[in-house]
C-alpha cells in the first residue's frame, strides 16, 4: 500500500532526527570531506548551443553562502528567448557546504513553483562509467497562454544524490548512508545532487518518451564527466 504524504514526511523526519542523534554520539567524522562530484558541466552538447544560468536571488536567499551551484541550459542553434524557455534542457549541479541545509528534496521547490508530481520512478541507466540509478519525477502544471487559454505543461525532472564514493536516487538512503559513514568509516559526506529537467514537446506517449530519453541520454553521456564514482577527474577539461 502506498504511503500518504503525511506518513512519508513523518518517516523522513524520524530518520533525520536519528541521524542527527547518532552524529552527536559519534562526533569524530572528518571535518573537511571530499566531494563526490566535479563542479563542471559541458559548455555545449553536439548539435546544440549552451549558456550558463545565473543563480537566482531566491536561491541565494535560501541557500547558505558556501553552497556551490553550476547551472546550464542547452537549446537548438539560433533559438529565440521564447523557444529557449520551453525547448531547452536544463542541467544543475548543487554541492553542499558546511551547512547541511544546502540540500533538500527537490520536490519541495518544485511543488512551491506550482508543479504537481503525479508519478515518481527510479530508472537504472547504463553510463560509460557504470550503472547509475536516478529518480524521474513526472511533472504537470497549468499555464496561461498569451491569448488567455489555459494549457497543461508536462515535464520531467531527473535527479540523484552523490556522496564521496556512492550515489542513490533516494533521500532516505542518503540519510542512512551519511549516518553509517559517519559512525563506521569516519567520513562526513559532502553530498551533492545533479539534476536534469526537460519539457515534454507535444502530446501523447511518444512525446513523453522522447522527453525522458533526451534527459536520460544527457545523463548517460555526461554523468561520467562530473561524478567521480563514474570516472570523473578534477583535472579533466
Amino acid at each position: 500500500m502506498r504511503l500518504g504524504l503525511t506518513a512519508r514526511t513523518v518517516i523522513f523526519v524520524m530518520m533525520a532526527a536519528t541521524t542527527v542523534g547518532l552524529c552527536h554520539v559519534f562526533p569524530n567524522a572528518a571535518m573537511n570531506p571530499e566531494a563526490g562530484i566535479v563542479m563542471r558541466l559541458p559548455e555545449v552538447v553536439p548539435g546544440q548551443d549552451g549558456e550558463e544560468i545565473p543563480v537566482s536571488e531566491e536561491e541565494k536567499y535560501w541557500l547558505p553562502g558556501d553552497t556551490e551551484t553550476v547551472k546550464r541550459r542547452y537549446f537548438p542553434y539560433g533559438a529565440s528567448e521564447e523557444m529557449k524557455s520551453w525547448a531547452s534542457l536544463s542541467a544543475t549541479l548543487i554541492l553542499s557546504g558546511g551547512d547541511k541545509r544546502s540540500l533538500h528534496r527537490p520536490e519541495v521547490c518544485l511543488t512551491a513553483q506550482g508543479w504537481s508530481i503525479p508519478k515518481r520512478e527510479v530508472v537504472k541507466l547504463d553510463t560509460g562509467g557504470g550503472p547509475l540509478e536516478v529518480m524521474d519525477l513526472h511533472l504537470v502544471r497549468e499555464a496561461e497562454t498569451q491569448d488567455g487559454r489555459t494549457v497543461k505543461i508536462r515535464a520531467h525532472y531527473v535527479y540523484w544524490w552523490v556522496g564521496r564514493d556512492v550515489s542513490t536516487p533516494h533521500a532516505w538512503q542518503r540519510i542512512m548512508l551519511s549516518a553509517a559513514n559517519n559512525i563506521f568509516r569516519n567520513i562526513n559526506d559532502r553530498w551533492a545532487y545533479p539534476s536534469v529537467m526537460v519539457t515534454v514537446l507535444g502530446e501523447g506517449a511518444e512525446a513523453e518518451g522522447a522527453a525522458r530519453e533526451r534527459a536520460f541520454d544527457f545523463i548517460r553521456q555526461y554523468a561520467p564527466t562530473f561524478q567521480k564514482s563514474l570516472g570523473a577527474e578534477a583535472s579533466t577539461q
